[in-house]
């Protein structure tokens, strides 16, 4: 798979925290080819006006014994994170990391969320995380620095609402899209349909 931010052929709307597009992104990454660009998009787990709901609320322990039957059918590990966190520090380096390392980046941050726990509001937990995985982490420093990714990640919460987003995952193809409890092979069936 071949990411590529300025003309992206898929766009995936997805959160760190939403163990769904974990799932989402994995079964996406063994599915295209090189000839498929994606442009991953994180918007935070929650809607901005929908604050009746707690990160507990939503994903209580018996769907999350669930939830680690799905992900080990697909290899993952996963284990529920310790809290709900703001995911703007992580979502500000996904471009940054761009055509050579974006997968691998992103992949990381999941892992860090669902198998080591880490709270990836925090960069000094974030940075460390990723260097135990092999990962360049002074990109991550670097986009930090950079006033105008946090403005960008904080816009990308507000497509809640807007661009018709309304449960995540979502992969968007050609103006159609598929959202919600993704499966393998359902989501094979609709890149199909958009792509042949």
């Amino acid at each position: 798979m071949n990411i590529d931010f300025k003309n992206p052929t898929i766009k995936f709307y997805f959160s760190f925290q939403c163990p769904y597009s974990y799932m989402t992104w994995e079964m996406l990454k063994s599915l295209l080819s090189n000839k498929v660009s994606v442009a991953p998009i994180e918007i935070g787990l929650f809607s901005q006006s929908n604050s009746k709901y707690n990160y507990q609320d939503i994903w209580a322990e018996p769907r999350w014994n669930r939830l680690i039957k799905d992900a080990a059918k697909l290899n993952i590990k996963i284990t529920p994170p310790a809290k709900y966190v703001s995911g703007v520090t992580a979502s500000r380096a996904i471009e940054a990391y761009g055509n050579i390392n974006g997968i691998d980046y992103i992949t990381s941050v999941f892992r860090g969320v669902f198998f080591s726990r880490i709270d990836i509001s925090l960069q000094n937990a974030l940075r460390l995380h990723l260097q135990s995985e092999g990962l360049d982490s002074s990109v991550l420093s670097t986009a930090i620095d950079q006033p105008e990714t946090e403005k960008k990640a904080n816009d990308q919460l507000l497509l809640w609402g807007h661009e018709r987003i309304r449960t995540l995952p979502t992969v968007e193809l050609n103006d159609e899209r598929y959202c919600g409890f993704i499966d393998k092979s359902g989501l094979e069936r609709f890149l199909r349909s958009e792509l042949d």
